[in-house]
């Protein structure tokens, strides 16, 4: 049985994501994510409409969750992603 790891994985290697920002809204690779766990049964039917979150991020969040595009250095020295560190604020010591 595969994992939803290697699923995913597998998803954002034949998409070419290296970066969670290559995930766009309406792209390829998002549909290919969002079918996956809809699929799954995963994604919850609010989010899927819209109406109670946004799929986007629920999907974002859950490859986060993954940890599936962490191998690289993700993180700062406060645990925040590199990316949310860079455009929100500075970076403070921990």
């Amino acid at each position: 049985m595969i994992s939803e790891y290697d699923e995913v994985k597998k998803i954002l290697d034949q998409n070419n994501v290296t970066d969670i920002e290559d995930i766009e809204y309406g792209g390829e690779c998002f549909d290919d994510l969002f079918s996956y766990w809809a699929d799954q049964g995963e994604i919850p039917y609010g989010v899927m409409k819209a109406r109670t979150g946004m799929p986007d991020e629920w999907i974002i969040d859950r490859v986060y969750d993954l940890g599936v595009l962490l191998d690289q250095d993700y993180y700062d020295a406060n645990g925040l992603p590199l990316n949310f560190t860079n455009r929100y604020h500075q970076e403070e010591e921990a």
